[in-house]
């Protein structure tokens, strides 16, 4: 930055700079979208500060940052080529870069350093009048921000009592023992028939009174501990 007064475009790169060295700082010295750019310097947010009164006139100094005006951005030849040209033009389109919030920019490396030594530090960077900004409170210490905590007594949050349960009609086959229920059929998983004397399953047909192998199905003798096909271990 130049000691030269500062115009509308001198304002906004400024105001950019900060707002990326604040948030983003690697985009000091990276590309990133137009988008971006917008979300850095919204128009409510730095109207007063650009001394903008509509959105047009927002819009206007938008459009000369991204076109290259000043060199205080470097982008796609294409985009910088068309904004300027809208600039140029009897009634430009103030909306023609939206077509381009995808594209994306570098700030200038020496224009940037110049903006961060006329803004100064964190903290010290003046307001829109030219006052210093006011410093902020010293923070406490955390060993200080401890021992307060330790003796503030922290309300515990009411917890409503639970409602409750409602007694279950007697039934008078609650507390009878259960039978146990026969086993499903270990081929398929479906359930047997009761008191009955089951030998084939009456969904998958397989005999239940046969062994077989759990790897290969090859049936097993009663006293096999091994399966004579594959030689697995026999389950039972």
């Amino acid at each position: 930055m130049n000691d030269a007064p500062r115009d509308e475009l001198d304002r906004l790169f400024l105001r950019l700079v900060r707002a990326v060295r604040d948030a983003r700082p690697e985009y000091l010295s990276r590309s990133f979208e137009v988008a971006e750019l917008l979300a850095f310097v919204p128009y409510r947010a730095v109207r007063t500060e650009l001394g903008v009164e509509t959105n047009d006139d927002y819009a206007h100094v938008v459009t000369r940052l991204l076109a290259g005006e000043r060199g205080y951005l470097f982008a796609d030849d294409l985009m910088q080529d068309d904004l300027g040209a809208e600039l140029a033009s009897p009634n430009p389109d103030l909306a023609a870069y939206r077509a381009y919030l995808n594209a994306r920019v570098t700030l200038s490396q020496e224009h940037a350093r110049r903006a961060l030594e006329a803004i100064g530090p964190p903290g010290g960077e003046a307001d829109d009048a030219g006052e210093p900004a006011p410093t902020p409170p010293p923070k406490a210490p955390p060993q200080a921000v401890r021992q307060l905590a330790n003796t503030v007594a922290i309300p515990r949050p009411f917890i409503p009592p639970r409602p409750s349960a409602t007694p279950r009609p007697l039934d008078p086959e609650a507390d009878a023992p259960r039978r146990a229920a026969r086993p499903g059929c270990r081929y398929c998983g479906q359930q047997l028939p009761e008191g009955r004397d089951v030998q084939f399953c009456p969904h998958c047909g397989q005999n239940l009174r046969v062994r077989r192998c759990g790897a290969c199905s090859a049936e097993l003798e009663p006293a096999w501990k091994f399966c004579v096909a594959c030689g697995r271990a026999s389950s039972a």
